[in-house]
């Protein structure tokens, strides 16, 4: 009988550490594996300024987003006071998961990297 006290006390404390470690799991989005979250974004904001040749753009919010390189081009395009539509993408490359949309056809993958100023330049200073 004394046997069976420590195997009675192991039975009624792990379900209790099971559902403990249960309710530190971060919510999953259903049929969602890997990385999965959902965020709320706004559906678009102005532009504030572009910055480094495309490289970043702050919005009206203040927040500065990170411009991969291929669509740097399409992003020096814009203009304080554009207005760019902020959308998820489900195939993000290199952690550049918003889209950043102006109109029809100028688009460019980006990623939050600070507020209300965008990171030092790496180009040289004339």
């Amino acid at each position: 009988m004394l046997r069976l006290v420590p195997l009675l006390g192991l039975v009624l404390f792990l379900p209790h550490r099971a559902a403990a470690q249960a309710q530190n799991v971060a919510p999953q989005l259903p049929g969602c594996s890997w990385k999965c979250y959902s965020v709320t974004l706004p559906y678009g904001l102005y532009v504030k300024e572009v910055v480094d040749g495309g490289s970043y753009v702050v919005l009206e919010d203040g927040s500065v987003w990170e411009i991969r390189l291929p669509q740097r081009p399409v992003a020096s395009s814009w203009s304080a006071g554009d207005f760019v539509q902020l959308k998820s993408i489900a195939a993000p490359v290199e952690d550049f998961e918003i889209l950043l949309a102006h109109g029809d056809n100028d688009r460019a993958e980006a990623r939050l990297v600070g507020r209300d100023h965008a990171p030092p330049s790496e180009l040289p200073q004339e």
